[in-house]
């Protein structure tokens, strides 16, 4: 259990793993680096495999062994040092208190959950406004016209035409682009003839999506049949 505890505490590469992959990465192996240092093989590789119990017990060789192991692949030795304490600290601790070492973990593990909750909430939200933006661009704009009715009948030659739509639309009325106000609401005065008159209002988002609505107003200026206005709708 400690040394499983020991895993969970410590960052996420050891030092003696930090140190491997330097020395990997100049080429180095375990007998250059040992005649480099004069440091025994052995104590290279525990160092590198994190066996601290299977170097020397006193603690300033311990540190010496980091310090001429960093320093000979010619890096800083101040991290290597600091993050060598903190994990023969851990050890240490989790071999004297297996009980404190197992409540670290359990906090450790709670603290792990608490992350991972906190990224998934991120991702849901995040999924969620996607879903949302995506959906908003695949359906048609809405459009409500509240008048004319349609069927209405008038004495003039002109009628007030109200609505209201999304805003950043581009909305026609018969084919001629009118500019809704800031709130996507919309008022425009249309020319009417002697009879039936269709009035066609769409709504056009940027993506092509469009919804249309047709109103027909009937103007009696004069004398028309019902046969007429029949053949008009």
């Amino acid at each position: 259990m400690a040394v499983f505890c020991l895993k969970n505490l410590e960052p996420a590469r050891r030092v003696g793993e930090r140190l491997k992959k330097a020395r990997e990465e100049q080429r180095l192996s375990l007998d250059d680096l040992s005649k480099k240092t004069r440091i025994p093989n052995k104590y290279l590789e525990s160092i590198e495999l994190g066996r601290f119990k299977e170097l020397p017990q006193a603690k300033a060789h311990r540190l010496a062994y980091i310090r001429e192991y960093a320093e000979a692949l010619n890096l800083n030795p101040a991290s290597f040092l600091y993050q060598f304490s903190q994990e023969a600290d851990l050890v240490n601790e989790a071999q004297s208190h297996p009980r404190h070492a197992h409540k670290l973990w359990a906090l450790n593990s709670l603290s792990n959950i608490f992350r991972k909750l906190a990224v998934a909430i991120l991702l849901i939200g995040f999924l969620g406004y996607l879903s949302w933006q995506v959906s908003g661009i695949l359906q048609p704009p809405k459009l409500a016209v509240f008048t004319p009715a349609d069927g209405y009948i008038s004495s003039k030659l002109v009628t007030l035409v109200q609505g209201e739509t999304e805003k950043e639309v581009r909305l026609t009325v018969n084919g001629k682009d009118i500019m809704p106000n800031d709130k996507g609401k919309f008022e425009i005065p249309v020319d009417l003839s002697n009879g039936v008159n269709t009035i066609t209002i769409s709504a056009i988002k940027k993506h092509g999506k469009i919804t249309t609505i047709t109103r027909h107003v009937i103007v009696k200026f004069g004398s028309v049949s019902v046969e007429q206005i029949k053949t008009n709708f």
